[in-house]
């Protein structure tokens, strides 16, 4: 059994895309270009919003420009902090599997590539004290899939790194958990496809929530 489940948040843990896709629309509109693919903005989602946000605006405007990304990343971050409740909710079962991780002794985190502070309220909203540690990502920190702020909470929470597991839905969850030199397991109700997690080399991958459960516990 591990004694530290680590997990990512948007389409890991939560149901987050179609507020995420709604303040990217939201940007968009600002500069009178039209929406986002859906299908393509989850797969772009995971590598932090500054990512995304670049790669929306060379899609449309053919080259990167910093005040351009600047003033698009205050739009998306205007609408987001005031809609990131409308829509999003914990996938089916979440709750009840942090509960029973709790239950058997294992520690529960949180490490998102989305700003610290959006990271803080959204699992305050939505689990409380089921989760024991949060951490999103902070000012002079990079973004996963650098080791750093997994390291950091695994050294936090006083255990090795063979006592600790990562959990995530895409490619960045896997890397950043073979950087920092802890299993990872990939989930596949979130943003990338099981053939994906498997070119990545997961650890393990689930399929749904009892899954996931019994490779923590094992």
């Amino acid at each position: 059994m591990f004694k530290a489940a680590i997990f990512d948040l948007d389409g890991t843990l939560l149901d987050s895309a179609e507020d995420l896709e709604r303040a990217c629309n939201y940007a968009l509109s600002k500069f009178n270009l039209p929406n986002v693919d859906s299908q393509k903005h989850k797969l772009m989602l995971g590598n932090g919003r500054r990512k995304l946000i670049e790669s929306i605006v060379s899609e449309f405007f053919g080259y990167e420009e910093n005040e351009i990304i600047e003033k698009f990343l205050g739009y998306y971050n205007e609408f987001y902090n005031k809609h990131m409740l409308d829509n999003t909710k914990p996938f089916e079962g979440i709750n009840e599997m942090l509960d029973i991780l709790n239950s058997h002794g294992v520690v529960t985190a949180v490490l998102s590539n989305k700003p610290h502070d959006f990271t803080l309220k959204l699992v305050e909203h939505f689990f409380n004290d089921r989760i024991k540690y949060v951490s999103g990502l902070k000012d002079g920190y990079e973004a996963k899939p650098n080791p750093r702020s997994l390291l950091e909470i695994i050294n936090n929470l006083g255990l090795k790194k063979e006592e600790c597991i990562y959990i995530g839905d895409t490619e960045i969850d896997i890397r950043v958990s073979k950087n920092t030199g802890v299993k990872s397991l990939g989930v596949l109700w979130g943003f990338r496809t099981q053939s994906l997690l498997e070119r990545e080399e997961a650890d393990y991958i689930a399929s749904n929530i009892d899954e996931m459960i019994d490779i923590i516990l094992k």
